[in-house]
């Protein structure tokens, strides 16, 4: 017999699933993307949101107040990459790109696209002169890519030979460049993103809450910029209502392990756990 690929780890865990199997139509239900609904990848151009997933979600997707992807990628990006407007069944996603700052209603059509703040574009060339100086300085930078974000840039060292270390060589000086242009930093699984906005995914989970009003609440993560989300979650749980916070786990991030309140592996325990959710429903 196969093993379950998920399991709640916690109280709160078990009485957000049996709160959405008695009545799922008070139920939000908000996920990040890369590394939840999509596989990690070397090259985030190759994300592609996990089949069994998008399945899972389109089988409930009726039966739920809301479903939402909440991103620090672009809208754009995630509707291209997700290929969500051809999916069938997700007709009333939403998205939160952007942490919050942009937004896609696949219901309505609408688009929030604020426009794009020049310190991102003038920290783009001063990073490619970082990224150089560390390699002169002696740190094997060899595979660090940059990437262009619209509204953040996420220096990436997955390809390299010491991911981490490389990490640690740069957070400092990227830090420095990033408050210097008036920007943010947000690390995270193998990367470092200089980003435009200070919004995070707790703000941009409240927004939603305030908009559906829901009975219950499940965020879904699987990285460090997860963790504000898994906060407002603490915080709306406090106030009465029930939350779980879902943790896509991996050995590449263990930090989130002890916020779970249910514990996913990866993508995969990510789309049986939505799987499950629908069967229980009948």
């Amino acid at each position: 017999m196969t093993s379950r690929m998920w399991e709640a780890s916690t109280a709160q865990g078990e009485r957000f699933i049996e709160a959405f199997v008695e009545n799922p139509s008070g139920a939000l239900l908000a996920f990040d993307f890369d590394g939840t609904l999509a596989p990690i990848v070397e090259d985030p151009e190759d994300s592609r949101m996990h089949d069994g997933a998008a399945d899972a979600l389109a089988t409930i997707r009726s039966r739920v107040a809301q479903l939402a992807i909440i991103t620090g990628r672009g809208v754009e990006a995630v509707r291209r990459l997700g290929e969500l407007d051809s999916r069938r069944g997700l007709s009333s996603l939403v998205v939160l790109g952007q942490y919050g700052v942009e937004r896609w209603d696949a219901a309505t059509g609408e688009v929030r696209h604020p426009e794009v703040p020049a310190g991102i574009r003038r920290a783009w060339d001063d990073l490619k002169a970082l990224v150089e100086d560390a390699r002169n300085s002696g740190v094997d930078v060899e595979g660090l890519y940059l990437e262009d974000k619209e509204r953040a840039i996420g220096v990436h060292t997955r390809r390299t030979t010491d991911p981490q270390g490389v990490i640690d060589a740069l957070r400092a000086p990227v830090e420095e460049l990033a408050e210097r242009h008036g920007l943010v930093l947000e690390p995270g699984r193998a990367v470092l993103e200089v980003r435009a906005s200070t919004q995070n995914k707790g703000d941009a989970l409240r927004e939603l809450v305030d908009q559906v009003k829901p009975s219950m609440v499940a965020m879904v993560g699987d990285d460090l910029g997860d963790i504000p989300a898994f906060e407002a979650l603490q915080e709306l749980q406090t106030a009465g209502m029930i939350c779980a916070r879902v943790v896509s786990a991996s050995s590449e991030e263990t930090t989130l392990d002890g916020h779970a309140d249910i514990r996913c592996e990866g993508p995969d325990g990510v789309a049986e756990w939505v799987a499950d959710l629908a069967a229980r429903l009948g």
